[in-house]
């Protein structure tokens, strides 16, 4: 069974004992008298595959197990992390950086009040004297800008 499992988990041999154990324990809660089932082994091997297209099933509506499992786990020593996470941390920065210098002022202003100064729309209103409808209609056209400037090349200089 454990080789079944194996092949259906694609290899992964922690999903495949897993699956084994699940299988295993349905067919107990499941089992009725020895007469009435006429071949065990392919009544054990569909429970079985049945268990291992749940597993698959549920990782597809849920995504890949991995990306979330990791957000669960404690985070590794900041040691441990690539030699070059910090210069690409730093390149993206300064990426973003430019960005928003090359956005006109009108628009640029009141996205760095907003996200960099971390002020309300109302205050920024007011000390623009704009009205807060304007100021966020602004705002929202900086941050489309930048996200599709952000997306393709570099800004220009």
């Amino acid at each position: 069974m454990f080789q079944q499992a194996l092949r259906l988990m694609g290899g992964n041999v922690v999903d495949a004992e897993d699956a084994v154990d699940t299988a295993m324990l349905r067919a107990h809660q499941n089992y009725v008298s020895p007469g009435k089932i006429l071949n065990p082994r392919a009544w054990l091997g569909r429970i079985l595959h049945n268990v291992c297209m749940d597993i698959h099933r549920e990782r597809q509506r849920w995504g890949d197990t991995e990306e979330w499992m990791e957000d669960l786990e404690p985070s590794e020593p900041e040691s441990q992390e690539l030699p070059d996470a910090g210069l690409l941390q730093r390149e993206s920065a300064a990426a973003v950086h430019e960005c928003i210098q090359a956005l006109p002022a009108n628009l640029r202003v009141p996205l760095v009040m907003r996200y960099l100064q971390d002020m309300s729309y109302a205050d920024i209103a007011e000390q623009l004297r704009l009205t807060s409808c304007n100021v966020r209609k602004r705002i929202q056209l900086a941050y489309g800008i930048l996200r599709t400037t952000l997306s393709q090349e570099p800004c220009p200089r």
